[in-house]
C-alpha cells in the first residue's frame, strides 16, 4: 500500500468565481433597491390635502418660498428669478417643448394671489401646471367601546 504524501504544491486553491458572483449580486441588489431622490430642490412646506397633486410631475419646477412678510423667493429649476426673469425663462422653455407640464411648489404661507399670478404666467406660455401638495397624515380609526 502506497501512501500519498501531501506536498505544498498539491493544496487546492479556493475557487473565487462563486465568491465574486455573490458579491456582484449583492451589489446589484443594494443598488437597485436603494431609494433614490427623484426630485431635488429647495425644501418647502407644501399645503396639506387629502387629494393628490393635480397632474403629473413636470419637467420644470417653479418654487415659491416664503422669506419674510414682504419677500417671496421665486426659483425656476433651482435658479432665483424675478417675475420678468420667470417670464423669459418660461418663454425659452416653451420654445423647446410643446404642451409640457410644470410643477409649482408653493409654500402654504404664500398668498393665493401670488400663486395665481405664477400659474397664469405659466398658462400664458403654453404650459400645463400641476400644484404640488402633501398628503395629510392618516387618521387612525378609533372605535368606541
Amino acid at each position: 500500500m502506497r501512501l500519498r504524501s501531501h506536498s505544498v504544491g498539491d493544496q487546492k486553491l479556493v475557487d473565487l468565481i462563486p465568491v465574486v458572483n455573490v458579491v456582484l449580486l449583492l451589489t446589484f441588489f443594494f443598488l437597485l433597491s436603494w431609494s433614490f431622490v427623484l426630485q431635488r430642490g429647495v425644501e418647502v412646506r407644501l399645503p396639506v390635502t387629502n387629494f393628490p397633486s393635480t397632474g403629473p410631475q413636470g419637467r420644470h419646477v417653479i418654487t415659491l418660498k416664503y422669506v419674510s412678510q414682504d419677500r417671496v423667493l421665486m426659483l425656476f429649476d433651482e435658479q432665483s428669478v424675478d417675475m420678468d426673469g420667470l417670464r423669459a425663462r418660461l418663454m425659452g422653455a416653451s420654445d423647446k417643448t410643446h404642451d409640457d407640464w410644470i410643477t409649482l411648489n408653493a409654500e402654504d404661507s404664500i398668498s393665493h394671489g401670488h400663486v395665481q399670478e405664477v400659474v397664469a404666467l405659466a398658462l400664458e406660455c403654453k404650459f400645463k401646471v400641476t400644484i404640488a401638495t402633501q398628503r395629510a397624515a392618516p387618521v387612525p380609526d378609533v372605535k368606541a367601546p
